[in-house]
């Protein structure tokens, strides 16, 4: 359970950082680069359930393959 609190922690932060992306008013310069930005952010939430976490010997979670974040 632990992995999986980590994992969320790190996902939780990922998607605090990237809300701005998401606001109505951002001036993405098209509409394909706000959708990017919105499966981005679906695939964070999915990571709990497509991932299978575990720990290194220093309490960093480690294999999980994060989504790509778009530029």
């Amino acid at each position: 359970e632990l992995p999986l609190q980590r994992l969320r922690d790190e996902r939780n932060f990922l998607l605090i950082e990237s809300d701005k992306y998401v606001l109505p008013d951002f001036p993405h310069p098209s509409d394909s680069k706000r959708q990017e930005w919105l499966t981005y952010r679906q695939e964070l939430r999915d990571i709990t359930i497509t991932q299978t976490p575990s720990l290194d010997d220093d309490g960093n979670v480690i294999n999980i393959t994060w989504p790509t974040i778009p530029n």
